[in-house]
């Protein structure tokens, strides 16, 4: 038996406004234009012979046969919706997700990378990002992404970047530390001498170095170090209150944010672009690289909680 053709579209507004009971928020969820929907409902009502609303002021209400009418196929609307997304799950597992392989220095993969990720991944089933936490991206000098073999993109730290490789993150280094230590009243520069002080081997800027711009000697008043590698652990350890750690802002911006550390001193840092990305010359024609790349670009303007 000849099934006879079902007016879809005018079903479509009639549920959504009868659902919503509004015609303006039918229109909103189906953008579409309020009188789109009402000349939809009216296109029903001829070829039912029914009044399906009733107008009530500014709004409308359903008529009792709108309301039967409603009743008998909200469940078959709702049982489309279920099929039609159990179908596009199957489809997204059928679809084999695209493989962007990220090498990044441990630090940054650990307290800046990984924070944001998660809503990136949710946004994007389609691609599969792989990272390759390389210490050598903050140590050692290094030819384009692609010169290890199937990296799409790499972050490179300091003087190490290649030439085509463009900014990607500012940092400002500067002594941090819990704020229990904070408490014990730091005054200045010197007052640092008195605590343990974290050092870490590849930091840009060394203690050393630090105090000298203060115009503060090393004397015998330093309490001393504590050598702890890479940064991710020295600043957990400032985190736990071990001492005070001369770290970049860029890995500790959650960490400060969250009040687990503070800046005793925050005019007193040093300051230029630490982190930068390079693209491998193969993969820039990738739209899953692509949207990688214009990613962290984005991330590197924004908080991970954005």
């Amino acid at each position: 038996m000849k099934r006879p053709p079902l007016p879809l579209r005018a079903l479509a507004a009639f549920e959504a406004a009868a659902r919503l009971e509004s015609f303006r928020a039918a229109a909103e969820e189906l953008a579409l234009t309020p009188s789109a929907v009402s000349h939809q409902i009216r296109i029903l009502e001829a070829r039912l012979g029914l009044r399906l609303f009733n107008r009530v002021g500014r709004g409308v209400v359903l008529s009792p046969d709108g309301a039967e009418l409603f009743g008998r196929i909200s469940g078959s609307f709702d049982a489309l919706a279920e099929a039609v997304e159990a179908a596009a799950r199957r489809g997204r597992r059928a679809r084999r997700p695209e493989v962007v392989v990220l090498r990044t220095p441990p630090s940054l993969a650990g307290n800046w990378l990984l924070p944001r990720l998660p809503v990136f991944l949710a946004g994007h089933p389609e691609i599969d990002i792989r990272v390759h936490a390389d210490l050598r991206l903050a140590t050692e000098g290094g030819g384009r992404a692609e010169a290890e073999g199937g990296v799409d993109l790499a972050i490179w730290y300091g003087d190490h970047a290649p030439a085509a490789a463009v900014p990607l993150l500012a940092e400002t280094i500067q002594p941090l530390c819990a704020p229990s230590l904070a408490a014990r009243g730091l005054g200045g520069p010197r007052d640092l001498l008195a605590l343990p002080l974290i050092v870490t081997r590849d930091n840009r800027v060394s203690w050393e170095g630090w105090f000298r711009r203060q115009g503060v000697a090393l004397d015998d008043g330093f309490a001393g170090t504590l050598q702890l590698d890479p940064s991710h652990v020295a600043i957990e350890a400032a985190v736990k209150g071990l001492g005070v750690v001369l770290e970049s802002d860029a890995l500790t911006g959650d960490a400060l944010r969250a009040g687990r550390l503070v800046a005793p001193f925050p005019g007193l840092g040093v300051s230029w672009t630490a982190y930068w990305l390079d693209i491998a010359p193969g993969a820039m024609r990738r739209a899953s690289v692509g949207a990688v790349r214009a990613w962290l670009l984005e991330s590197a303007v924004r908080p991970a909680s954005d």
